[in-house]
């Protein structure tokens, strides 16, 4: 029985919903001269759709040393970032066993990033397997042809908003380091006020010492 076009619709949203096998965002502070690796597996058999982004959250340090690449199954780079990157985002299909590896400074003979330069760096990732939705069974007609089209659409759509949604995620991560150097700056502040303050009590209780002992001795006198 083949569905009303607008229920087909309905049903792609949901099935595209309910068929995220993995995903998530994440942030690591990537050590000067270290290399952090995250293994994620598609299922088998199918051609599932792995796509993710990266975003360093240092935005007072240079981009230059960090280099994220995309490894398959044989280790062969699928996907790397572009040099001197601060973001950027990636979408292939395959099967299998990935791992996503960031870098902080280049290792050995690799000259893809820059060298070390001794700071460690955060950096806010997101990789996620989407495996295929199953479209309508039956033999083709106009309404399949359009329901495949709306398939596409809708992955397109619902990676968009992983990647804006991960954006926030990574928006919400740097504002908490500013709040955190905001406390930190106030609470110094404040420790330096008192200090302050209490340094000039000292210095006034010893001057008005000093004055009653000076004009105790002149009366004597």
């Amino acid at each position: 029985m083949r569905l009303p076009i607008i229920l087909q619709v309905f049903l792609v949203a949901f099935l595209h919903g309910c068929h995220k096998a993995v995903e998530g965002a994440f942030s690591a502070t990537v050590e000067s001269g270290e290399e952090h690796c995250y293994n994620v597996i598609a299922p088998a058999g199918v051609q599932s759709t792995i796509h993710g982004n990266f975003d360093i959250l240092d935005d007072n340090e240079s981009p230059d040393p960090i280099g994220v690449v995309l490894y398959d199954s044989r280790m062969t780079p699928v996907w790397r970032s572009e040099r001197d990157a601060q973001e950027g985002t990636f979408s292939i299909t395959g099967e299998g066993k990935y791992e996503l590896c960031i870098q902080n400074g280049s290792m050995g003979n690799d000259d893809y990033v820059a060298a070390k330069d001794g700071i460690d760096r955060e950096v806010g990732f997101a990789i996620r397997v989407v495996p295929p939705v199953r479209g309508i069974e039956g033999e083709a007609g106009p309404d399949d042809r359009l329901t495949s089209h709306l398939i596409e659409l809708s992955e397109k759509l619902m990676e968009g908003l992983d990647t804006m949604t991960d954006h926030q995620e990574y928006m919400r991560e740097r504002e908490n380091r500013h709040t955190v150097l905001a406390d930190s700056t106030f609470n110094r502040v404040v420790q330096w006020t008192i200090l302050e303050a209490i340094v000039l009590i000292l210095i006034s209780f010893g001057q008005v010492l000093y004055l009653k002992k000076f004009f105790e001795q002149r009366r004597y006198l």
